[in-house]
């Protein structure tokens, strides 16, 4: 910190061109009054102070700076002091953690075997029999449908007559009453509907000498087609075959429910084209939902192949018109099957196999198979397909037996162990550092690998 007093000098100005004149002479000063001399006096000591006190800041600001610099020093000496004492650590840790030890490589025999030939799944069997190829499998089944709606392309014209339910009363007596097919009921209008089948009304009851009129509800069919026989309801209709006869009057029907579906002019039906399109397109639909399905209920290990599905059509129902709003509906029921496996019981079978020729004391280390396509005979739950299988097999070395029988032994007794075993190529053996003699007596630090 500086605390200098500044002083602030005045230069004349002068215009150039100008005279400058002579200033003029300082009147005479007077003697100083006692009071100056005090006021004076008391700035010296100001200024005396102000030096002080710059020089106390002074010394202060460099007492302070000597601490920080004795604390930087320090902090570097202790966090040097922690890094190396953390670096000793962790060099004491890993001699202990990774020294000594012992590295074992070992390369094994290999026979290759092959099997080009095909497998047999059968839902019925128990287990495998590898003498007649044959597996255990399963088959996964589900029916479902589906209705789609398509555009009719097509037109035709049409009579339709309008059909619908009568209910038809007997007020007449207690004997029943047939009445044949086509029997006409006609309305107040004149309007005749006919009987779809024959009936029979059955007889009234009598209660306390009146006559309780019987019922029986029947199919009707207008006698002539178009859109004004859609009617209803009619509380009565007349049966003009009785007309004449006491029975006219305790004989008639009722339609309760609007007939309905008669119709005269042009409308729209589906064309071959529009039937095949949309058939395919349901049974497409219905296939790839049933494929997600059944699919998705199959556990994980278990394998099905190309050929071990089939898809049935069990019933469908086709549209020949179209409705109101211009399409026809196509209804598709089928059933959705999958004949599958274990991949692991093939392998077995394929090891069984494998051993008659190259052995009973070998197993399969790695392998190549493909699958051909199956033929699968659902009715028998039967499914043969084709094989392309190279296999690579091996006398398999217990490396967790191997590491207990060689700790502790001396790199000469090390080299015997490991070349006793049957089934060994080759092998190498180390053991780090370079003065270390024996294999670790720890099986943490002794690392084999087997190929």
């Amino acid at each position: 910190m500086a605390y200098e007093s500044k002083k602030k000098k005045m230069a004349d100005i002068v215009v150039p061109g100008e005279k400058i004149q002579k200033p003029a002479e300082a009147p005479a000063l007077k003697p100083e009054t006692p009071t100056e001399k005090k006021l004076e006096a008391f700035e010296k000591e100001v200024e005396e102070f102000e030096k002080e006190e710059i020089k106390k800041f002074r010394e202060e600001d460099e007492i302070i700076e000597k601490k920080r610099r004795r604390f930087r020093i320090k902090f570097k000496t202790a966090v040097l002091s922690v890094t190396i004492l953390a670096l000793l650590a962790g060099l004491v840790y890993a001699a202990l953690e990774f020294l000594p030890r012992a590295e074992i490589k070992i390369t094994t025999k290999k026979s290759n075997w092959d099997y080009v030939d095909s497998a047999l799944v059968d839902k019925n069997a128990a287990s495998i029999d590898a003498s007649n190829k044959q597996l255990p499998g399963e088959i996964f089944s589900q029916r479902k449908n589906i209705t789609l709606t398509f555009p009719a392309t097509g037109k035709q014209q049409v009579e339709r007559k309008a059909k619908g339910k009568i209910v038809v009363y007997n007020a007449y007596s207690s004997d029943s009453q047939t009445l044949v097919a086509g029997t006409r009921f006609s309305t107040p209008d004149g309007k005749i509907f006919r009987l779809d089948s024959k009936l029979t009304v059955p007889g009234a009851k009598i209660s306390e000498g009146k006559i309780v009129p019987s019922s029986v509800e029947a199919a009707i069919t207008a006698d002539k087609a178009g859109a004004e026989y859609n009617i209803g309801p009619i509380s009565r209709l007349s049966i003009p075959g009785f007309s004449g006869t006491p029975k006219y009057q305790g004989f008639y029907g009722a339609i309760n429910e609007p007939l309905g579906g008669g119709f005269v002019g042009e409308i729209s039906v589906p064309t071959d084209a529009d039937i095949k399109q949309g058939r395919e397109k349901t049974i497409e639909t219905l296939k790839q939902n049933l494929d997600v399905f059944v699919l998705a209920q199959i556990p994980p290990e278990l394998k099905f192949i190309e050929g071990s599905k089939q898809f049935n059509v069990v019933k469908e129902n086709i549209g020949k018109e179209a409705d109101a709003s211009g399409v026809f509906p196509i209804f598709i029921e089928a059933e959705y099957s999958v004949m599958v496996f274990k991949e692991g019981d093939l392998l077995s079978m394929l090891n069984a196999l494998a051993k008659n020729t190259l052995g009973a004391d070998i197993e399969l280390k790695n392998y190549q198979l493909e699958y051909g396509v199956g033929r699968a005979d659902f009715a028998k739950g039967q499914m043969s397909f084709p094989i392309n299988f190279k296999g690579v097999f091996w006398k398999p070395i217990d490396s967790e037996k191997l590491k207990q029988s060689v700790l502790n032994k001396k790199e000469a007794e090390l080299k015997t162990a490991i070349f006793s075993l049957p089934g060994v190529e080759k092998a190498t053996a180390s053991l780090w550092p370079f003065w270390v003699k024996r294999v670790p007596d720890n099986v943490k630090r002794v690392k084999i690998e087997i190929d």
